[in-house]
């Protein structure tokens, strides 16, 4: 149930393309031409982002990204999912016998915590962080 920097870059990546409305692919270029991407992790996270189809790559000149057509709106959790994977809970494993009843609560919380994220990040979409 942690956020990775690399979603960090794909939130920035899909704002600053949602942003364009020059209806033109957006380069790698001037994607980051107002925030600070390291190389080697834009381009990964633009292939990703490209094979879970949020985004589509077009290659030569005047190529660049565009988000893709969809029918729902992108939300956080296409974007996590995309990026690294669907969020899940952190699982305790017991260290003692007479502890495994604890250390079951414990990941049943965890398991309600990572399940209710889920489902916010579900509901927060790609337009309503572009309002902010």
């Amino acid at each position: 149930m942690r956020l990775t920097r690399s979603v960090g870059y794909a939130v920035a990546i899909l704002l600053q393309i949602n942003k364009d409305d020059s209806g033109a692919p957006m380069t790698a270029a001037k994607i980051t031409k107002h925030c600070k991407f390291p190389p080697r992790f834009l381009y990964r996270v633009l292939r990703r982002l490209v094979d879970a189809r949020l985004l589509v790559g077009t290659s030569g000149p005047g190529g660049g990204y565009t988000l893709a057509p969809r029918r729902k709106p992108i939300t956080m959790l296409d974007i996590v999912r995309a990026v690294e994977s669907a969020p899940e809970a952190s699982l305790l494993q017991p260290v003692c016998r007479h502890q495994r009843r604890v250390t079951e609560r414990i990941n049943r919380v965890s398991k309600q915590s990572a399940a209710r994220f889920s489902a916010a990040l579900g509901r927060l979409t790609l337009e309503q962080l572009a309002r902010l």
